[in-house]
């Protein structure tokens, strides 16, 4: 009451005093609002539409009837009619309760609890200030609205048209109501002023319409702008396309919204058309467009080291193996900057060695050794170093029952970079850990651009670009000092090998992107950061390839991998189907033809560095889409190249999901397609010891649900059970229904009960008779806390941070993660409150601990 006392006592003063409280007149609507908010926003509609938001800001009055001490506020604006509300500019509303405030005449106004008070009024008059129309324009006095001169625009005539009041839109054009111009036929607006001052016509850097350059360049001979049309011839071994452009080779873009269709396959057929061989060779060349000095000569030569251990492992021959587009190019090999003609080079951990092979100091080696391959036509090729399993330090347990790294308790540590990883296999050395998993090491996808969302989402660590360990979680240099740093702790690691496929179909670095609907989208680039590998996949392509003239195919230069080195492209329409199984692209994965004996080989030779580097072995992802005789020979390939063993602390465990298949998969060992008996009886054939058989074992999902899914065909000392894993880290996984018998943490968010599990995992798994025996090998995820409904894919390593985004669909990176650190020395088992730690819990730990006899 006494509020609107003091209101009606201010308007009564305002009255008397008249005009000397401001100076308003017609056309003019003062008001003055009582609010906290400093300032409060006049968000209004004179009749000609609303200012933007937030709005005119507010003042303190000066009015003593109406004093800033009391919190009266003062805006001033044209209009005869208006409508408005008042806004903080933070997303507060004072609206009359959705309603809006309206007033029908000029005048001062005031507005207090809701309620709007007129205290004065004034004639309506045309906008404009000080003049109506803004001397640019006649009043209507019926209306009271503008009509403006020649050259001038909006509901006050103030506004200028684009080109100047004299020559609107420079002579080339009509100035609308909202001063946009309209071009005639031959121009257009091609710079900022927007005032049709460009002449498309003829103009050869907008011919036919702004940025459309008509000029000589690459494959251009000669080029002219006439009549808005870029008339062009092109250079030898171009082709002039439908669309006027010059196309390398002799196709050109389809047209319309159409993509390419070329190697795909329905039926029995999996193998890639021998005649696709000739889509090889799509890197661009040194000066070419889109070339970038990490793509080397891969337009011409392309290569990599394979390594051949003796039995003994202290000496090991190289042997670099090339493919050349010319033959007849004589090549140079350098091997720690000592040149040769040869491509073979053996190398040994000791003098006493090299003697005896009658070899010569320099043979004699203990860092990485640095490879590189030269052309008689100026072309060369750096191969990643090499690595020598002599070089790495032994890995040694006080005590303890770990059986010469043939039982323990692995650490899986999810979305950990390879630096925080050393720092912390200190600790896990202490507390009794045999091992930590790492994750994908290679050159993998990365965007600039989110993708559902979310900037570089986990999987994208599962698309490799190329084997070179130039990964998401650090560079080659970083892994050698990881796997130094936990061997000296007395912690082995295992890789994450992805050898099944590459990148996602149109996940490349390829130029340009399209889909049936004409949506198109840029190249993907790579964990190398500057020094990214070219790759290339056929998906979502509308234009040949400017080196080859042919569609784009399958190739990555630099593992290398060409077309035939693929399966065709088919669906994975079945679960039940071997040949699905095995040549279905995953999710869209461009799916390696392991059949092949070259790439069986490549696989075997990347693992061979891996270990050279400090591995102890490795999970094979998606084994299941590897059928068993391949994976039979990639095994015997690398023991071979191990010198005809696997070292006797070397493990694998094959990433085969369970479910309804099981019965195929394990049980049956006449079902064409089996992980157990099958398995196991090929690699006896191939000469694998049953030791040596123990050491290959399977990822067993059906742990802790159904630990008798295999129908008692796997012998447990070939069975790696785990509670909670990675695939369970992104919301809809149903690869493993554990129901009540296991825990995910980020999905139940129950502490108690996911420790509850992992004890069970060391101190009664289910399925185990001989708690010392069975299940050898056991997997703990340390993952990270996050909303799985809400962010489903990030990694808090600083690269899936929306900070990072570039380009037009920045707006939709909905789900940043920002960095944090990983390795924290002080850090308890599940305290966070980023990363979940779970392999440090005490509880977890003493567990792990009875088990393998440490306590």
């Amino acid at each position: 009451l006494m509020a609107r006392t003091g209101l009606l006592a201010a308007i009564a003063a305002l009255a008397a005093i008249g005009h000397a409280a401001a100076t308003p007149g017609p056309g003019v609507f003062d008001l003055y609002y009582n609010s906290p908010w400093t300032p409060a926003y006049l968000h209004y509609n004179p009749g000609s539409g609303w200012n933007s938001i937030p709005g005119a800001a507010m003042s303190p009055s000066q009015n003593s009837s109406f004093p800033a001490s009391a919190g009266w506020q003062f805006v001033e604006v044209g209009g005869n009619a208006v409508t408005f509300v008042m806004t903080d500019g933070h997303g507060n509303w004072d609206n009359n309760g959705g309603q809006n405030y309206d007033t029908t005449d000029p005048g001062v106004y005031a507005l207090q609890a809701g309620k709007l008070t007129t205290v004065q009024t004034f004639g309506k008059a045309c906008p404009g200030a000080p003049t109506q129309c803004d001397g640019h324009g006649t009043c209507d006095k019926s209306t009271f609205t503008c009509t403006c001169s020649a050259g001038y625009f909006g509901a006050d005539c103030s506004g200028e048209c684009p080109g100047g009041a004299a020559t609107p839109c420079s002579g080339h054009g009509t100035c609308g109501a909202d001063g946009t111009c309209t071009c005639a036929v031959g121009w257009d607006s091609c710079t900022a002023a927007k005032d049709c001052s460009t002449s498309v016509a003829s103009d050869p850097k907008n011919c036919g319409s702004c940025g459309a350059v008509c000029e000589v360049g690459p494959g251009v001979a000669t080029a002219a702008c006439s009549d808005s049309e870029c008339k062009r011839t092109c250079t030898s071994g171009y082709t002039l396309c439908p669309d006027g452009t010059c196309h390398k080779g002799d196709g050109c873009p389809l047209p319309g919204c159409q993509t390419y269709q070329d190697n795909e396959c329905t039926g029995d057929i999996i193998i890639t058309d021998p005649s696709f061989a000739d889509h090889m060779w799509q890197t661009p060349a040194p000066g070419a467009p889109g070339y970038r000095p990490s793509f080397q000569s891969y337009a011409t030569l392309q290569g990599h080291a394979n390594v051949v251990y003796a039995a003994d492992r202290q000496s090991a021959t190289v042997r670099v193996v090339t493919i050349q587009k010319v033959d007849t190019v004589k090549l140079t090999y350098s091997f720690g900057g000592v040149s040769q003609q040869s491509p073979n080079k053996t190398f040994t951990a000791s003098a006493a060695v090299a003697m005896s092979l009658g070899l010569g100091r320099d043979a004699v080696v203990a860092g990485p050794v640095a490879v590189v391959v030269s052309g008689s036509d100026g072309s060369s090729l750096t191969l990643e170093p090499l690595d020598f399993l002599w070089a790495n330090p032994a890995v040694t347990h006080a005590s303890g029952d770990y059986r010469n790294g043939q039982k323990g308790a692995i650490v899986e540590l999810f979305g950990w970079p390879h630096k925080d990883i050393a720092e912390e296999c200190a600790d896990l050395g202490k507390m009794g850990y045999m091992g930590a998993k790492v994750y994908p090491l290679q050159e993998q996808v990365m965007s600039d651009e989110p993708f559902q969302n979310v900037m570089n989402p986990w999987y994208f660590m599962y698309q490799p670009m190329s084997y070179k360990l130039e990964g998401r979680m650090g560079s080659r240099d970083d892994v050698r000092a990881m796997t130094k740093a936990c061997r000296e702790a007395g912690v082995r690691t295992y890789a994450d090998a992805v050898i099944n496929h590459m990148v996602g179909n149109g996940n490349d670095a390829r130029y340009l992107h399209r889909d049936g609907n004409c949506n198109m989208w840029g190249p993907k680039n790579s964990s190398a950061g500057p020094n990214p590998s070219p790759s290339f996949s056929q998906g979502f392509a509308y234009e040949p390839n400017a080196n080859t003239g042919k569609s784009p195919m399958q190739e990555f230069p630099a593992v290398p991998y060409g077309p035939l080195d693929f399966h065709c492209e088919r669906a994975l329409n079945s679960w039940t189907s071997p040949l699905d199984l095995n040549a279905g692209w995953l999710t869209g994965l461009t799916d390696l033809n392991t059949e092949r004996d070259s790439v069986q080989q490549r696989i075997a030779d990347y693992m061979t560095d891996l270990l050279g580097i400090g591995f102890s072995g490795f999970r094979i992802d998606a084994a299941k889409h590897i059928k068993p005789d391949d994976l039979v020979g990639i095994f015997s390939k690398l023991k071979y190249n191990l010198g005809g063993s696997l070292p006797d602390d070397f493990i694998v465990w094959m990433e085969v999901l369970l479910g309804g298949e099981a019965d195929m998969l394990l049980c049956n060992e006449a079902s064409g397609y089996n992980y157990g008996v099958y398995l196991q009886t090929a690699l006896q054939t191939a000469g694998f010891s049953a030791a040596e058989i123990d050491q290959l074992k399977i990822w067993f999902s059906a742990y802790p649900k159904q630990p008798g899914a295999d129908c008692g065909k796997l012998n447990m000392q070939r069975k790696v059970i785990q509670n909670d894993d990675a695939d369970q880290q992104m919301p809809g996984s149903s690869s493993r229904d554990m129901q009540n018998a296991g825990s995910v943490l980020v999905k139940d968010r129950d502490i108690p009960k996911h420790r509850a599990f992992e004890i069970e995992l060391f101190t009664n798994p289910p399925g185990s008779s001989d708690n010392d025996n069975d299940y050898p090998i056991r997997v703990v995820l340390s993952s990270y806390y996050f909303d799985i409904a809400h962010q489903p894919y990030g990694i808090p390593d600083g690269k899936s941070d929306c900070s990072l985004c570039q380009g037009p669909s920045c707006s939709t990176c909905t789900y940043s993660m920002n960095y944090t650190k990983a390795h924290q020395p002080d850090a308890e088992g599940y305290a966070g409150p980023v990363y979940t730690r779970v392999h440090r819990d005490d509880q977890i730990v003493g567990a792990m601990r009875k088990w393998m006899k440490l306590d």
